[in-house]
């Protein structure tokens, strides 16, 4: 809040807001004083003007993020990657209350030029808002706005729609070198598991007598049960038997090194197609192919299978319909045949 007094002839302003260095200035004129101490009230409630008290850099909140926030959360990794990018740009030695919308932007363009998915980018804002979200709300740094709050985000990607088939599964478990992955792929195709879900299983989780899963600690925070299909009951029961020579864990595998593996495999099996017809690989067959594919799959076998949205939702974990509509990709053909066992089976009754 500003107030001006009289000494010796001249005007002097004084700007006071809590948690901020005073701000002064001398004026000869007090209209001159006036407008100065309005302007500058604006600049700083825009955060536009330095008071130095808030002098923390990006580079030292990022830091402090990452130490108390970062390692609490499940994408914990995914993040640190996208902290990092922030703290290595040219933002970085500049207070946060220097940092303009602008800038920001800037950098979001310079990024999809650069080639980034309009996904990645997004997710590199996001780190980045939550960064400025923290400090304004749990750090104190309550004069600050979100810069990254007053720009246009890319639109999110179109949901994929990639089905996996049986001969690039088969082709896949064909040419891993990991012991675990056919039985994970299995598992995942049988359940809608996720890679880090079926990868934390324990003795513990699976109860092969009512053929039931418990997942306790899952991405959304909620814990489900998920129903075991003969197939999966069969992969589980081997893997209890040799968990309980060893250890608790049924897959002895991180997430990352199974996704490493499963990339390896896609490409060795590729090749081998290749050399095998003598020709380049059908554009399909095993074509932008990726772990997570296998969770949509899952899902629309299930729907395929005729379970209800609510029976899916249960097994997937789904809380959002819409999530559920994005991770699932029924087969047209299947349609097809069903409404015509509906029109013969209405033909007959009539």
């Amino acid at each position: 809040m500003a107030s001006i007094r009289q000494r010796d002839g001249k005007f002097q302003v004084r700007i006071i807001r809590k948690g901020h260095r005073a701000l002064s200035k001398t004026f000869t004129n007090r209209g001159d004083a006036v407008k100065w101490a309005r302007a500058t009230e604006v600049e700083v409630e825009r955060g536009a003007v330095w008071t130095g008290t808030r002098s923390v850099t990006l580079s030292e909140a990022i830091e402090r993020y990452r130490r108390e926030r970062t390692p609490h959360k499940k994408g914990a990794r995914s993040e640190r990657y996208l902290l990092d990018a922030w703290a290595r740009s040219k933002l970085a030695d500049l207070p946060l209350n220097r940092i303009r919308p602008a800038q920001i932007a800037e950098l979001r363009d310079a990024r999809i030029k650069a080639g980034a998915s309009s996904q990645t980018v997004r997710n590199h804002l996001t780190a980045l808002s939550s960064v400025f979200q923290v400090a304004i709300t749990e750090w104190g740094h309550d004069e600050l706005t979100n810069p990254v709050r007053r720009i246009r985000r890319p639109p999110p990607p179109h949901a994929r729609t990639r089905r996996v088939t049986p001969e690039e599964i088969k082709a896949i478990k064909t040419h891993t070198e990991s012991e675990n992955l056919p039985d994970l792929i299995d598992l995942c195709v049988e359940t809608a598991m996720r890679l880090g879900e079926a990868v934390s299983l324990t003795i513990g989780s699976v109860d092969l007598k009512s053929r039931t899963l418990t997942l306790a600690d899952t991405k959304n925070g909620h814990s489900r049960v998920v129903p075991l299909s003969t197939r999966a009951s069969t992969i589980l029961g081997a893997r209890i038997t040799s968990a309980a020579e060893q250890d608790r864990r049924l897959f002895p595998i991180t997430a990352h090194a199974a996704t490493v593996a499963f990339r390896r495999a896609v490409t060795r099996a590729r090749r081998a197609h290749r050399v095998k017809l003598s020709t380049p690989p059908q554009e399909t067959f095993l074509h932008d192919l990726r772990f997570h594919d296998l969770r949509r799959e899952a899902t629309s076998r299930l729907f395929e299978r005729g379970l209800s949205v609510m029976e899916v939702s249960s097994v997937t974990g789904h809380r959002v319909l819409e999530m559920l509509r994005r991770y699932t990709s029924l087969q047209i053909k299947n349609i097809a045949t069903k409404l015509d066992t509906e029109n013969r089976l209405s033909t007959s009754s009539t």
